[in-house]
């Protein structure tokens, strides 16, 4: 197997317990769904352009965090009503427990997704 490194950055986002416990709050039955001690099947890997500087991944995310937002949100919520109002980044921030890397690294070549 060869491994090809990606030049783009990765935001992997897991929900929060605060998110969590307020879905429950909105649906009791997601309760039996959730394991609050291992939350690793309930993160999502989103792709970001490709900088030159970790700080400038983060400018990015500041500046874009809206529909990532809104994805996750509406995961475990549906109806925008019941969301907070006035989203804006802290609330990603409390939603959302996250990380940025520059590391990203595909182990199928580039004609994985390609269709034939």
């Amino acid at each position: 197997m060869e491994l090809f490194d990606i030049n783009r950055y990765a935001l992997i986002l897991t929900p929060s317990e605060a998110l969590l416990r307020w879905a429950i709050r909105e649906d009791a039955s997601l309760e039996e769904e959730i394991d609050f001690d291992d939350t690793s099947d309930l993160t999502t890997v989103y792709l970001l352009p490709d900088f030159e500087e970790m700080e400038e991944a983060e400018d990015w995310l500041e500046q874009n965090f809206m529909p990532i937002l809104e994805n996750l949100l509406s995961e475990w919520v549906e109806d925008d009503k019941a969301w907070p109002d006035n989203l804006a980044f802290n609330h990603l921030e409390k939603f959302g427990d996250y990380t940025i890397t520059n590391m990203v690294i595909d182990t199928q070549d580039a004609a994985y997704d390609q269709e034939e």
